[in-house]
């Protein structure tokens, strides 16, 4: 699960196109506008960091025509963290910009979601990623959780974890 399922957690339905398959979704831009308690905020996907791919170039012509208020970076554990991307994305924009993080893929995460934070947070701010605030999440499926109750009751929670993110990061 990538930034797109991240995406339609955010929006809290399926919109931006998404699958479990290796190959990328996102190849151009995508806008969605949401409105979270009365705020209107609009949500762009962008394609992923892949070898021939950089998006940063992507990130920082938005940031000079429209502004950007925040940068979500999606964190799969199980993919680790790029040091090269999140400086790469961090050198387009100015710092003022503040850069939160979303960790995904936490639906068989033991007791809390949160938990991965509290273990693994000191690690990455070690590693000179610098974030804001963070959200620890699962970002699966409506279809994913329908017959499981617990991922069911995860996502969401995790829908309200991120939507309060922007709102907290946004003001």
């Amino acid at each position: 699960m990538g930034v797109s399922s991240v995406v339609n957690l955010i929006l809290g339905r399926e919109e931006a196109p998404s699958h479990n398959d290796i190959h990328p979704c996102t190849v151009a831009p995508a806008f969605y506008r949401l409105e979270i308690d009365g705020q209107e905020f609009d949500i762009y996907d962008m394609p992923g960091f892949r070898k021939d791919f950089s998006p940063a170039k992507m990130i920082g012509r938005l940031h000079r025509e429209r502004g950007i208020d925040l940068l979500v970076n999606c964190i799969r554990p199980k993919d680790g963290t790029v040091k090269g991307y999140y400086n790469s994305v961090r050198s387009v924009v100015p710092d003022r910009v503040p850069i939160v993080a979303v960790v995904t893929g936490l639906e068989n995460a033991g007791n809390s979601m949160e938990d991965w934070w509290s273990k693994n947070g000191e690690e990455l701010l070690g590693k000179g990623l610098k974030f804001v605030d963070h959200a620890c999440v699962t970002s699966l499926s409506r279809e994913d959780v329908s017959y499981n109750l617990e991922c069911y009751g995860r996502k969401v929670e995790s829908v309200k974890a991120a939507r309060d993110l922007i709102v907290r990061c946004c003001n």
